[in-house]
């Protein structure tokens, strides 16, 4: 009788994990079919303003958030399949509350905490979004942080300027970020630990940051946004040289990425850390108050980490 039941556990267990790589593996398939389509030149990013419609490109890209949703859909499969394996504690009201006020802490501070800097692309923002993910990742594990990060991208979707292409690629570099930092911190919960794991985080999530870029948000801002190859190009070939025709369409991408995107996401992460680092210190007795028993830091044994770094 305890064996039947034991196997019935690890039926329905197993369910879980089979139902996460079936929806992931549609999921990404259907945004590699769209990007595959797009890049053989199966339709042109024109958009109709006549008729106000879009050509068949559109449908490309509502082809990838598509699957985009359901990626990201497949991680409630995950999650409740790693709870029941590891019989890990469920939230409960207060924890829920407190994830729900640091998302909208986090979807406040994207629309209202940003800035722009001269000396990158303009459409490259400066923002403290993923502060509030972050404090949660280390409250109560990465798998809370990768939520806020969820929920602001649904927040921010209705007003999407790229169909969601652009939201979308900030889930990734958000989701790299905070479960990296995250799983480093669970495992060495100290002031030491925690540079650790923003400083690979940081490295994660530019390295994410600059595929994206590649990928995903240059043709959409080209495609859905409508900027010409030739305005990008003259954006970089301002700041690279003064307009002196340095950066070509050529070799745009190559100055892009590696003059503009990498060096921007690793100049923001490291203002973003050290406001964390500073939150962590002076708030960690407010998190103790709202995390309760569900806390996955110890305080106590980080308090003369961080008094010492002070």
């Amino acid at each position: 009788m305890e064996n039947n039941l034991k196997s019935d556990s690890t039926k329905k267990i197993t369910k879980f994990l089979i139902i996460f790589i079936v929806l992931a593996v549609l999921g990404i398939g259907l945004i590699a079919l769209g990007f595959t389509l797009d890049r053989i030149g199966s339709a042109n990013f024109v958009k109709t303003e006549e008729v106000k419609k879009y050509s068949p490109a559109f449908y490309i890209y509502l082809l990838e958030i598509f699957g985009a949703i359901i990626f990201l859909a497949s991680f409630g499969n995950l999650y409740t399949y790693l709870q029941e394996k590891y019989n890990l504690k469920r939230m409960n009201v207060k924890q829920m509350a407190v994830i729900a006020i640091f998302s909208a802490l986090s979807v406040l501070l994207y629309y209202f905490g940003k800035f722009n800097l001269p000396f990158f692309p303009s459409w490259l923002d400066i923002q403290f979004s993923d502060i509030p993910a972050l404090l949660v990742s280390f409250m109560y594990g990465p798998i809370s942080g990768v939520l806020v990060i969820i929920v602001r991208f649904f927040c921010k979707l209705p007003g999407t300027s790229t169909v969601g292409v652009g939201e979308f690629a900030d889930v990734l570099i958000g989701v790299t970020l905070v479960l990296v930092a995250g799983l480093i911190y669970k495992k060495h919960k100290s002031f030491k630990g925690a540079l650790c794991a923003m400083g690979i985080g940081m490295i994660s999530a530019t390295a994410m940051a600059t595929v994206s870029n590649w990928l995903i948000l240059i043709p959409a801002y080209k495609g859905i946004a409508g900027y010409p190859q030739a305005a990008l190009t003259g954006v970089m070939d301002t700041i690279i040289s003064g307009g002196n025709g340095v950066v070509t369409d050529n070799n745009f991408m190559a100055y892009y990425l590696f003059v503009g995107v990498v060096p921007f996401n690793l100049f923001r992460y490291v203002i973003v850390f050290g406001i964390t680092i500073i939150l962590y210190k002076r708030l960690h007795m407010l998190i103790v108050t709202f995390a309760g028993e569900f806390k996955k830091i110890d305080f106590d044994d980080d308090k003369n980490d961080l008094e010492n770094a002070a």
